[in-house]
């Protein structure tokens, strides 16, 4: 290893010296990106994700009567366990792009510890469909309420992992087998993403959207979002069973209209995702945030892989290149990040119970998560730096790092080399930065 590259994987940062030419630097800075995920946020014993942890790696897990109880809520929000399936399923399909390109067995071996999480994930529930967001401290408790931006990029990190010859044949059949289990039940719950509470509803639904009945919350999953995760589950569930019934209903569900849409599915991923300008609030469901919708387009990306009609190739591209134009604008924001500024925040996410109240259904739980999300920032002010300035930033790289438009990623390498030189990693509280290497990777197979 070079002088250089030793000294900015020490530092937890990339572009520190000019002696490093940009693609070295940010290299080495995704390197030292990794090595910090894997000191502090990846469960030793599981191989499941937290969401944040202090540099002493000093982390306050739900006890297993905490999860019971629903607290923080039944969602575990603010929790560090609340996105486990949501960053494992992106970050295997980031360890499976690093695998094939260096065949490097310690990449194997991380690789298919994370795939063993997600497989936990989605076995430590009694309701078929449901993947749990985390694991307790006896590695079987868990949050009742699970999410559509849970269950998909566990479904498509799984299934990636199982085409990219890392697993082997027993292994693959296994994981495979899971799959299916799981999307049938789904399938079978029409489309809906269940809870593991008798009675509690379920959140998220790809066939249309929240609304249900009483008790459950109201409102719309995003029309790009819903389009693209249940048309990617179709294809890929023909791809893993040979079953034509799948393919017949994917073309089928293309032409849709989904709920009270005006538009087909395939004029919604045509037409990609109307995202806000940067310094404006997100508007859910219309304008989604980024973070939470950008495994959408790496559906949509998959899509477009699979598929053999030229002029669905082009739909999905068209959809593609749209939201990587409107996201390139937030990929500079990472160098209004202060790496010098206190770190304001804190572990313990206990002091937001005390306006905690017991929840019948996922409306109830919903209403007190975002109560206590103002609470939980009074504690961890810096998240919300963090998330304006790293989180959002790294997401619209990998946005457009996804678009298979080679022009459109030469015109963002200079602000993506930027990016992912910018951050001293060690100082950051929350995991998001694992994206630095979804990005890396994409990049580097485009």
């Amino acid at each position: 290893m070079s002088t250089t590259r030793r000294t900015l994987l020490a530092a937890g940062a990339g572009l520190t010296l000019a002696a490093a030419g940009p693609g070295q630097a940010a290299n080495a800075a995704v390197d030292a990106a990794h090595a910090e995920i894997w000191r502090r946020f990846i469960d030793p014993t599981h191989g499941t994700f937290y969401d944040y942890a202090p540099p002493d790696g000093a982390v306050h897990l739900p006890t297993p009567e905490e999860c019971a109880a629903g607290k923080p809520n039944a969602l575990g929000w603010s929790s560090p366990i609340e996105n486990g399936a949501f960053f494992g399923g992106l970050y295997l399909d980031a360890l499976c792009n690093r695998w094939r390109r260096t065949r490097d067995a310690r990449i194997a071996a991380k690789a298919k510890r994370i795939a063993q999480g997600l497989v936990k994930l989605a076995t430590i529930g009694k309701t078929p469909g449901f993947v749990a967001r985390g694991i307790s401290t006896d590695g079987v408790s868990h949050h009742a309420a699970s999410s559509s931006d849970q269950t998909f990029p566990w479904f498509y990190g799984l299934w990636r992992y199982t085409r990219s010859g890392l697993p082997d044949p027993g292994e693959r059949t296994r994981v495979e087998q899971l799959l299916v289990r799981v999307i049938t039940a789904i399938e079978a719950n029409q489309w809906c993403m269940p809870c593991d509470r008798d009675g509690f509803g379920y959140f998220g639904r790809w066939s249309g959207g929240f609304a249900g009945s009483q008790g459950i919350l109201n409102g719309a999953e995003p029309d790009f979002d819903a389009a693209a995760r249940l048309l990617l589950v179709h294809r890929a569930m023909y791809a893993v069973t040979g079953e034509k019934r799948w393919l017949v209903a994917y073309k089928k569900r293309l032409t849709e209209r989904a709920s009270d849409s005006a538009r087909s599915r395939l004029e919604v991923l045509a037409a990609g995702v109307p995202y806000v300008p940067p310094g404006t609030p997100a508007r859910f469901p219309a304008s989604p945030a980024i973070w939470t919708s950008a495994s959408s387009q790496a559906g949509l990306r998959a899509l477009h892989e699979l598929e053999d009609d030229t002029i669905l190739r082009a739909a999905f591209r068209q959809g593609l290149q749209a939201n990587a134009r409107r996201v390139m604008p937030y990929i500079d924001l990472a160098v209004r990040y202060d790496n010098g500024a206190p770190p304001h925040y804190t572990a313990d996410w206990r002091p937001i119970n005390r306006i905690w109240t017991p929840q019948q259904a996922i409306g109830d739980a919903v209403t007190l998560g975002n109560k206590q999300k103002p609470l939980w920032l009074e504690l961890a002010p810096r998240r919300a730096a963090e998330s304006e300035h790293m989180r959002d930033p790294l997401f619209a790289a990998w946005i457009v790092a996804l678009s298979a438009d080679k022009q459109l990623i030469e015109a963002a390498r200079p602000a993506i080399t930027r990016a992912l030189g910018h951050f001293e990693w060690k100082r950051l509280f929350t995991s998001l930065f694992f994206m630095a290497e979804c990005v890396q990777g994409e990049l580097e197979t485009s």
